[in-house]
């Protein structure tokens, strides 16, 4: 039998976690710090940080938050939004994540994933994947799933 894994997807923007239906109607929920603690205390695997607008907004993520993380949760953390560059990877491979998840990065330069793979090790490289149903095709978008890239899914991943 696989083993069952608990792992929370934090979507965080302008410093607070928030909760929508695709990416719409959304809703402030907590802070991240307590939010993170709250579940690393209570059995989850692993945590995950999207900041889900900076790609779309054009913006570094959110560094000061993911070091206060990094610094009271000890279970593995990923954390994607804005990731476009391996200096993107070393920012927040440096404030504590242990993996760095990518999608319009990796949509503008596909050969990212790749380098970053290179440099840092397999293990801590995730590509993430906005998928919508478009005219009975599932599309891939970047930007927090505003933008069709034109993309068919399967072919993308």
């Amino acid at each position: 039998m696989i083993t069952k894994r608990i792992i929370p997807c934090l979507d965080v923007r302008d410093g607070r976690v928030v909760k929508g239906v695709n990416f719409e109607g959304v809703k402030d929920v907590s802070s991240p710090v307590d939010l993170a603690k709250y579940y690393s205390q209570n059995g989850a695997d692993e945590l995950v940080f999207y900041d889900i607008t900076a790609s779309y907004e054009e913006r570094k993520l959110f560094t000061e938050i993911l070091t206060e993380v990094a610094k009271n949760v000890f279970i593995p953390l990923t954390v994607g939004g804005g990731i476009n560059t391996l200096e993107d990877f070393d920012r927040v491979l440096k404030c504590g994540a242990d993996k760095v998840s990518v999608n319009s990065g990796a949509i503008k330069n596909p050969q990212l994933i790749k380098e970053a793979a290179l440099k840092y090790g397999s293990q801590c490289v995730v590509l993430s994947a906005d998928i919508k149903r478009v005219d009975g095709q599932f599309m891939v978008f970047s930007k927090g799933g505003r933008e069709n890239t034109g993309m068919e899914a399967i072919e993308w991943i």
